[in-house]
This record gives structure tokens, sequence and C-alpha cells, in this order.
């Protein structure tokens, strides 16, 4: 007889055996075969359910010795096995059973879940070996998953979901995480879950909307939940989901400064300095906060004080290269140039290669007008390392200028505003060039694009009176 019938729960068996066998069977495990091996399937679950997992073991063994074409015995002895951890013989039984029955989907299932285990990459580079048990492993539980007893299995349906995602099938992670959520609504690791493959299919939205619903009582998720507010442009909401977040990680450095950026971004900037001092104390070593709070100060007014908090973080780390450009971008504004270009040279002693910090020098000693030759070595070496920087080509095209080189300055300034015609500032640049030249028409055009463009740098009113001066030429 072949046996074909699986009864998954242990409890419901016991009964059954209870009913079946004479009280004195029932009262003693059976250690002996009997011959029927249906029998003995049922005992072997018997005898589980009363925590005997060597008797069970044998009583599925005589089973399927018995039967020797049962494949659902030899895939219960496969799950028996995993739920054991002894993946190998777990692994021998149920490709015994599937030699038996291609279809049986419980020995799709621990075939499945040991393969999907193997592929686990956390912490490990992914290898061609990896990903195709990754594959095989999906194989298997797609076809365990098609079967009706598998509709439920949440383990199954999430580690499925997974190994989509990580193979780079986001819509089917997506459908099938839908499902796992589906039957376990409040778990936030499946949301979690289900949120990256919506991240993965481009749907950032769907991946918010699946945070947002559980992370007023569950912030555990709010970290997440607050980056991908972030990419969608929602800082303000981002920064109270990374306050959520802090209340389980009071002590955590990386949520306050992913919060402190967020107020930032939403322009909350006296909360995000009265929020970075905090921080500062509390993370005396972390020089990320007095950085943030001296930018947050100089967007409140409050320049001197942003210079007063980054100069002794200047002072105490000499070598940190963010904060020193940090502070001349304070002394800059401030008006303070040669506290700026001390800086910057103080800079580029550490990092002498440093293109940005090259080509901030060269520019400021040119919008200074002086220093000039200087000036345009200095943006020569930052263009030899990156040769197409467009703002690089404004900086040298505007030394040019400012020494009275105005050829130079419109065969560097002219591709520098083809790349970034939004850019108001060098668009400022090419029509003052222009202008020089005489080229009255083209001076109004250039203007009038940095009219149009960011706005950032440029005076509004200047640059009105420059195009209504340039129109009167024109029309002479």
């Amino acid at each position: 007889m072949v046996l074909v019938t699986r009864l998954r729960t242990p409890l419901f068996v016991a009964g059954l055996l209870v009913a079946v066998l004479p009280a004195s069977a029932a009262a003693q495990p059976v250690t002996q075969a009997t011959g029927d091996p249906y029998y003995e399937f049922l005992m072997a679950q018997w005898l589980e359910a009363q925590g005997d997992a060597a008797g069970a073991l044998a009583a599925l063994q005589r089973a399927a010795a018995l039967d020797t074409r049962s494949a659902a015995v030899r895939a219960e002895i496969a799950a028996f096995q995993m739920r054991r951890n002894r993946r190998d013989e777990a692994e021998k039984a149920a490709g015994e059973a599937l030699a038996l029955d291609a279809d049986n989907a419980d020995a799709h299932r621990v075939l499945g879940l040991i393969l999907a285990g193997r592929a686990d990459v956390t912490g490990r580079a992914q290898t061609a070996a990896i990903a195709a048990g990754a594959r095989e492993a999906i194989a298997h539980l797609e076809k365990a998953s098609a079967s009706t007893a598998s509709a439920s299995d949440v383990n199954l349906l999430y580690t499925l979901g997974r190994l989509y995602l990580r193979n780079g099938d986001a819509e089917k992670a997506v459908q099938t995480l839908m499902r796992v959520v589906g039957l376990n609504p409040d778990s936030s690791q499946a949301r979690l879950t289900l949120a990256q493959a919506y991240v993965g299919a481009n749907n950032l939205e769907s991946a918010i909307g699946t945070l947002e619903e559980v992370a007023a009582d569950e912030p555990r998720v709010s970290a997440t939940l607050g980056q991908y507010l972030e990419q969608a442009g929602r800082s303000a909401d981002a920064a109270l989901a990374y306050g959520r977040a802090i209340t389980l990680a009071p002590t955590n450095g990386e949520l306050k400064f992913r919060r402190l950026a967020a107020l930032f971004n939403a322009g909350q900037f006296s909360e995000a300095a009265t929020l970075a001092a905090e921080a500062q104390r509390q993370h005396p070593d972390d020089i990320r906060f007095p950085r943030i709070r001296a930018q947050a100060l100089l967007q409140s007014g409050a320049g001197a004080r942003a210079i007063d908090v980054l100069e002794p973080v200047a002072r105490a780390n000499p070598s940190d290269v963010a904060t020193l450009f940090a502070l001349a971008d304070l002394y800059t504004d401030a008006g303070r140039f040669s506290d700026a270009e001390r800086t910057m040279r103080q800079l580029l002693n550490v990092t002498p290669d440093n293109a940005d910090a090259l080509n901030y020098l060269g520019y400021q000693l040119a919008q200074r007008g002086v220093q000039l030759d200087e000036a345009i070595r200095l943006v020569r070496k930052a263009l030899d390392i990156e040769p197409d920087n467009p703002t690089f080509l404004d900086s040298l095209g505007w030394a040019y200028f400012r020494r009275g080189d105005v050829d130079s300055a419109e065969r560097y300034l002219a591709p520098a505003a083809d790349k970034l015609p939004k850019n108001s500032v060098i668009q400022d640049h090419l029509g003052d060039v222009l202008a020089r030249r005489g080229r009255w028409q083209d001076a109004v055009t250039a203007w009038t694009r940095a009219l149009e463009g960011d706005g950032e740098g440029v005076d509004r009113q200047a640059l009105t009176k420059k195009i209504d001066d340039a129109r009167a030429k024109v029309q002479r």
C-alpha cells in the first residue's frame, strides 16, 4: 500500500491514535513493527507529540521500510530531521521523496528551505554558486507554495519573498510578501521586507505606506521609514520618524544625525541647532554634530555663533577635511576672506591634491581679484584631476576674466555655461565676458538665463540693471 496521507498536527494525530488503538496499546508506545506503515506513521506523530524524538524517528523509518513506494513517509522524515536542524539527513530524505514523487510539496518545501539557508549571503560575498543555489531554492519553494496546504505557510512564503528580492525580482517579491503581511499584519519584519521589495520595484510611496500603517505603534520600523521619507523629499516627516526610532535607541548617534539632517533639509534650522547642541554634549567625539549645528546656526542668521562653535573643533581636528571646508564657508559668508584663505591653505597642506579645495581657493582669489596667477595655477591643477568639471571651468574662466584675458575667459566659461544652463552664477559670469566683448545681445541672453536659473549667489536687482543697460546699448 502507498501511504499518501500526511497529517501535520501531532496533537490531532495523538487523539486519532487513541481513538483507533486499544487502550493498552495507546497507553504504551509500540517499539516493534506492526506490519502496517500507516499505523507506524501515526505512531511517529504521536511519539513526537509526547517528546520521544528517537521513538518517532524509529517509527517513521519502520513505515518507510514497510512501504518502499511512499514519498509521503520520506517527506515526513525530511521535515522531522529539519525540525531538529539535521539538514544533511533532511536533504537526503527529501531527495528520496522526490525520486518517488516529483510533485511532493512537502519534500520541495524542505529542500527549498535548506537551500535558501545556504544562499543566505549576509556577511558573505555573492558567488555564482550561491546565486545558483538561490535559484534552485526558489524553484523548490515555488512548487511547494502552489499546494493548498502551503497557502498559509508564512515561513515558506516569507523565505520565497526574500529570495525573489535578493535575486532582483522585485515584482514577484512584492506579490509574495503581500501574502505574508496579509497572513501576519502585525509582523514588523514582514512589513520591512515588503517595503524593501516596493523600493526595489521603484514604488517608494507604497513602501512608505506599508510602514506608516504600523510606525506609530512599532518604532522598530521608524528608522527605515525615515530613510524612505527622505528619499521622497518629505524631510519633516522623516525627522519625526527618526525621532520615534530614537526612543528605542536613545544613544544611537547615527539616528540622531539623520534626524538633524532631515530637520535641516526641512528648513527647521532653530530646532536642528538646539538638538545638535544636545547631541554634541552626548557625543563629544562625533564632530558631525558641531558641523551641522554650525550650519543650522548660520541658516538661522547666527553666523558669528556658528563660527564660535566650529573654530575649536577645527583646532582639535586640524586634519579633518569636512570641518575645514565648513569653517572656510562660514568665514566666507561672514566676509572674513583672509581667514577663509588661511583655512583653505591649511586644508591643502593636509590634502594637496584635493580638487575641490584647489578650486575653492582659486575661485576665492579670483573673486577678490588678488594673486590671479596663483588662482589660475590652482584651478588648472583642479582641472588636471577633473578635466570636465563645469564648476572648475567657470572658476578658471572667471580668473582669466579678472586678469583681463577675455579670450581665455570665454574659452572656459562658454562650455561651463552649456553644461550647467541653470547655474545662475556661471550664466552671470558668461554675460559679463560677452558684454566686455561688446556682444550685448548675447550678454542679455546669458543674464536672462541667470535670472531664470537657480538664483543662488546672484543679485537679481543688479542682473536686471545689467540687462536694461545692455538693451539700451543694443537699441542705439
